[in-house]
């Protein structure tokens, strides 16, 4: 068995990874883990250096970094076709969002109880999303049919998250859930709007104007928004949450529920379950998946669950 591979984002959390780096090492030196390193220098090459990590033999790849960093090296493992058998991923916390390990019951930035549980080895497995068919400016970024799907280990929306995720690429200067507070405000006084979508979950049809959709395999997102707060990242579903068009007032009132998680029964918000869900908008929008931007003017995406697809230290 190689030893693992320890992947670091050292821009991840406007530096905080390249800081903590030195500790991290240690730390995992304390715990008995035999590890190789490597550092990202350009977005989307923890892709390609998770990828060959599997064809090389590693058997455990961590991701340093934010959800972003493990959006990445999800990605990177499927491509290498690699099961729940083949490879484990570890999560070590210290990027702008921290979202997916709250699913595993870590917080946020908690470095000595991530390296301990990577020391400890025990693991669960856990869902992912799918992105079968992703189409936009009218080509397909994703393509199942051609060998080219996409993945997210959290959540993906479509339309008021995704504005905020274009806008938060644009703010330096804050992280985590202040960030996301930073980038909602712009996004309602610069690009928000409201366009006509159908939502297919599980081929049922909803028509409507549409202001968020969030396809979840996690709770929370934006550092501190539990928008399907009822998630679970190993029972086969997505959880959805649709909220129909609202004014600015609307999602502004909105707000402090979608921080508690109890906007569920509130009447602008659809709660529902799917396998399957297929998303068309008479308006081009971005698309963000574990707070990436993936395409800026989407119309279309087929997206399903892959059930029971990675194994992970937790």
């Amino acid at each position: 068995m190689r030893p693992s591979l320890v992947i670091f984002n050292p821009i991840a959390g406007r530096g905080l990874v390249a800081r903590l780096k030195p500790t991290i090492v240690e730390t995992l030196r304390r715990y008995n883990v035999e590890f190789d390193t490597m550092e990202t220098t350009d977005r989307g090459e923890a892709v390609r250096l998770a990828r060959e990590a599997v064809e090389a033999g590693y058997q455990l790849v961590v991701a340093v970094g934010g959800d972003g960093m493990v959006h990445e090296v999800v990605n990177g493992l499927m491509h290498a076709g690699a099961g729940p058998n083949d490879v484990t991923l570890g999560i070590i916390p210290a990027g702008s969002g921290n979202d997916f390990v709250k699913m595993l019951d870590l917080p946020g930035e908690d470095i000595a109880t991530a390296c301990a549980r990577i020391g400890r080895g025990q693991t669960r497995v856990v869902d992912i999303g799918r992105i079968n068919e992703l189409v936009s400016s009218g080509r397909p970024v994703f393509s199942i049919d051609d060998g080219r799907p996409g993945y997210f280990a959290n959540m993906l929306g479509i339309g008021f998250t995704g504005l905020a995720a274009h806008e938060s690429q644009k703010i330096d200067w804050l992280t985590g859930l202040p960030l996301y507070l930073v980038a909602v405000i712009r996004t309602l006084a610069l690009t928000y709007r409201t366009p006509h979508m159908e939502i297919a979950l599980d081929g049922n049809l909803i028509s409507q104007r549409t202001t968020e959709v969030a396809v979840a395999n996690g709770r929370c997102q934006g550092g501190g928004f539990w928008l399907t707060p009822d998630a679970e990242v190993d029972d086969g579903w997505f959880d959805l949450a649709i909220a129909r068009g609202l004014s600015r007032v609307g999602i502004l009132r909105l707000i402090p529920d979608l921080m508690r998680g109890t906007h569920i029964d509130k009447e602008p918000i659809t709660m529902a379950r799917a396998r399957c869900v297929t998303i068309d908008t008479a308006h081009p929008l971005p698309v963000q998946a574990d707070g990436e931007i993936l395409a800026s003017r989407v119309t279309h995406m087929e997206l399903e669950v892959v059930p029971q697809a990675l194994r992970v230290i937790a």
